[in-house]
Formats: C-alpha cells, structure tokens, sequence
C-alpha cells in the first residue's frame, strides 16, 4: 500500500518538478578584422585595438562608447578600447603594460623602448604606460620583438556597455 501511495504521488508530483533550462542566447558574431595594423595577439588572445573609440563609465557603472581622435591620449575617466575576438566584445584599456623579462636580464633591456619601465614584480615583471592606443600596438610589437622579453600583456578591464 505504501509503494503504491508513494508511486502515484510520485507520478501526480513529476510534471510540476520538470525544470526547463534556458540555454543562453548564442554568442555574438565573430567580426572581421578591420585593421590589421591595430591588432595585437598575447597569451593566444587577439585584440583589435580601436583608436578613434573611448569607453566612459557612467553613474551606473557602465561604459558608453564614444568616438574621439585617434591621437587623444589614455585617462583615468576615457579609456582606450579594444575589440576582443575570443570574447565577441570590446574591451577596455587603461594604457598600462605589464612585461616580464626572461630569466637572467635586467631592466636596461627594455631601456630602447622610449617608455619607462616599474618593477612591479621582482625582480622581473615590469609595468610600461602609453598614452595612445598606436603608442601602444607599437610598444607590444616591439616588446615581442625583444629576446629579453618572455611575456607582454596590456591591462584590461571588462564591462557593460550602456
């Protein structure tokens, strides 16, 4: 008798507990590469850097989109914008480079850069500031260039788009 209670409960209670998942929407597009000059790949990750584009936070913390000159420089309150390609979205950078340098060298092989260079890490994870998105491009495919650099990274940060 308790099987049989227990199993027409069981039938009587199954369609209220079927739980629908809701796949998420699929992701964006993958665009095309617009300018291969402004492009820039680290840590198998390709980004577009954009230069007439800055991203401003706004009172709800998301970023807006505006168009600028290519040749206005980096700020706390305008950054720099990029499009990600293994996010489908665009990315914000703050100017900042982070560089380590191989095994047995020292600072003064990044000193033919035209930046200055900060230990951040030591003894040899150094941080480099831009100012423009094309100061910037050039300054990582110099950096990737170097045989005394193993790794160089911009400084991101991620957000929603208003």
């Amino acid at each position: 008798m308790k099987n049989l209670l227990l199993s027409l409960s069981l039938v009587c209670l199954a369609p209220s507990v079927m739980a629908q998942i809701v796949l998420p929407n699929s992701p964006a597009p993958l665009r095309a590469v617009v300018n291969t000059d402004m492009l820039i790949q680290f840590n198998g990750q390709k980004l577009e850097v954009l230069p007439t584009q800055r991203g401003i936070r706004n009172s709800s913390g998301a970023y807006k989109l505006i168009s600028s000159e290519a040749s206005e420089p980096f700020t706390r309150d305008s950054l720099g914008v990029a499009y990600s390609y293994p996010l489908r979205g665009p990315i914000f950078l703050t100017g900042e480079l982070s560089v380590k340098l191989k095994p047995g060298f020292q600072a003064n092989a990044l000193s033919g850069t035209g930046t200055n260079a900060r230990l951040m890490v030591p003894p040899d994870v150094y941080i480099m500031m831009v100012s423009t998105p094309s100061a910037m491009v050039n300054l990582v495919k110099q950096l990737q260039l170097n045989p005394a650099v193993e790794w160089v990274e911009p400084f991101t940060t991620h957000g929603n788009i208003n």
